[in-house]
């Protein structure tokens, strides 16, 4: 049987601008069955039926996750929107970072979400 290793841990890069921009994971494995379209998730406490891994990942408000967030499910990147009525693949809910996609999820589907901070040299 195959197994699947994931790690989520927090990495820094030096930017071209003198800063870097640091980079926070969270990766969850939908273990337990289907989960309908437009359902709440919480990013850091999924609660039962999730695998979770990685760094804890919140949002100030929905134009900071859909600027400097990525979402991925199953490895193919998503459509960040503000809100439901935004018709894209995921949006924002709650600044504790909660997040919904406008599909089911399923079983073994891989749901990654990466956070962009950019930060400034000081001197």
């Amino acid at each position: 049987m195959a197994r699947l290793s994931l790690t989520g841990r927090r990495v820094a890069s030096t930017a071209t601008t003198g800063g870097s921009v640091e980079t926070d994971r969270r990766v969850l494995v939908r273990t337990g069955g289907q989960l309908v379209a437009n359902t709440t998730i919480d990013i850091n406490d999924p609660g039962p039926g999730w695998a979770l891994l990685g760094v804890p990942v919140t949002f100030s408000g929905a134009a900071e996750f859909t600027e400097s967030t990525q979402v991925y499910r199953n490895g193919e990147m998503q459509l960040t929107g503000v809100s439901a009525s935004a018709g894209n693949d995921v949006y924002f809910v709650a600044v504790s970072g909660n997040i919904a996609f406008e599909m089911k999820l399923h079983t073994n589907d891989v749901v990654q979400v990466w956070k962009f901070t950019q930060t400034t040299a000081s001197g």
